[in-house]
């Protein structure tokens, strides 16, 4: 069946249901029942097209790229952090899509468990990442205050370079 003869047959099937159609051969006037039949194909319609499933997988990526670069943070191995920015960065989008298909579908419990350990691992992330910038922020006031006092000859200092009071 070709798209014209499925617009001249749901006027047909709409009023079959109880619906009524708008007088301009329009959009039909949809009763209550209608709209709750609606909602309901929605529903299979996403369940079918696994939304809940993109986005249980959207999360689950994403909780790996975390934790692997909290992994290798606290493990002291190198860590780009340009490529895991990227990957975090294509992973929200990616489960900002998935959860945008999931509105107005009923929500599915196993999605609060994952991202209750989506957030656990951030949490675990934030965690390490302030430690090695801590330890990055130690390190470069170290450099500085040595530069510093290489570069001093003493003239402003309190003690002077002979040790005067």
């Amino acid at each position: 069946m070709n798209r014209n003869e499925e617009q001249k047959e749901a006027p047909e099937i709409l009023e079959a249901q109880g619906t009524t159609v708008s007088e301009g051969g329009g959009l039909p006037a949809l009763s209550q029942q209608a709209l709750t039949a609606l909602t309901d194909a929605q529903n299979i319609a996403a369940q079918w097209l696994g939304t809940n499933s993109n986005t249980l997988n959207a999360i689950e990526r994403l909780t790996a790229t975390i934790d692997e670069e909290t992994d290798k943070l606290e493990g002291r191995m190198q860590v780009d952090f340009d490529s895991f920015s990227e990957r975090k960065n294509r992973g929200l989008l990616e489960l900002t899509r998935a959860m945008r298909l999931t509105q107005g579908v009923e929500f599915d419990s196993r999605v609060v468990a994952h991202l209750t350990r989506l957030r656990a691992s951030l949490v675990r992330n934030q965690a390490a990442l302030q430690m090695h910038l801590d330890a990055v922020r130690e390190v470069s006031a170290i450099i500085a205050r040595s530069i510093q006092e290489v570069e001093s000859d003493g003239t402003y200092s309190l003690m002077g370079q002979a040790g005067c009071k």
